[in-house]
């Protein structure tokens, strides 16, 4: 799990790299005329906010195949973050709505089905459902933070307004009472 390349396609890919500090370069690099938003240092930066985020949101997404556009997540940076993901993916298939699971299935396929050989398909699937709330937080994060932007100091503004009403959506909801409910 999280051991080898990971290719983002289509529109995902756009808005990743326009998310990401990582596709900026020489043109269009200086603060008038942004080729990207530059919210975040990385392309696995990205990649996990957005599987919180699609969680948060309850938004998945299918992969995109409309246009060539690709970006690649490589080996190495899941290596750096493999446990963040690994987390990650845990929390996901705990918490996912998508499905009607009974909470000892939840923790099999979040602990146990990426470890066991004859639940191989299942764990494919797993993680299918788990890019499809990266690919669905992607287009969330895209579309909060670039909503009415423009400039640098605009994608600043809008990601202080973003985090300040994420941060207020999110006070009131208690992950632990969740996975008590799922547990218990």
């Amino acid at each position: 799990m999280f051991e080898n390349d990971y290719t983002i396609t289509g529109k995902h890919a756009t808005y990743l790299k326009f998310l990401a500090a990582k596709n900026s370069g020489a043109k269009g690099d200086d603060d008038s005329s942004p080729v990207s938003a530059k919210i975040f240092e990385r392309y696995i930066d990205v990649y996990m906010n957005a599987a919180i985020w699609g969680l948060l949101y309850k938004r998945t997404a299918p992969r995109d195949t409309t246009s060539d556009d690709r970006a690649r997540i490589y080996a190495d940076a899941y290596a750096t973050e493999r446990e963040n993901c690994v987390f990650l993916y845990r929390m996901v298939m705990l918490l996912d709505k998508t499905t009607n699971l009974e909470p000892s299935i939840r923790v099999d396929r979040a602990f146990r089905y990426d470890a066991q050989e004859d639940k191989k398909a299942e764990f494919e699937a797993n993680m299918d459902l788990f890019h499809s709330y990266v690919r669905g937080g992607i287009e969330e994060m895209y579309e909060q933070f670039t909503d009415g932007c423009s400039t640098r100091d605009d994608y600043m503004n809008k990601l202080y307004e973003v985090l300040t009403t994420f941060r207020q959506e999110i006070a009131g909801l208690s992950y632990d009472e969740e996975l008590a409910k799922l547990i218990g």
